[in-house]
């Protein structure tokens, strides 16, 4: 029900105020691709997001003893 209220909210205010969406789509986008042209933070996402996953994991944990 909350998904339904949100798209109802976005497509009200896209009616009313199309200027307005307009230039919230335009910072997204500009947004977007500025993170995309940084490898340096897409590393580093990437890093936070395996990050949980790794430690998780026992396959990379040394044997005791080495």
């Amino acid at each position: 029900m909350k998904k339904l209220l949100w798209i109802a909210i976005a497509l009200a205010l896209l009616v009313l105020f199309p200027g307005l969406a307009q230039g919230l789509a335009a910072a997204i986008s500009a947004t977007a691709l500025f993170l995309a042209a940084q490898p340096v933070l897409i590393a580093f996402g990437l890093g936070l997001i395996a990050a949980p996953h790794l430690r998780r994991t026992k396959t990379f944990a040394t044997p005791a003893g080495h």
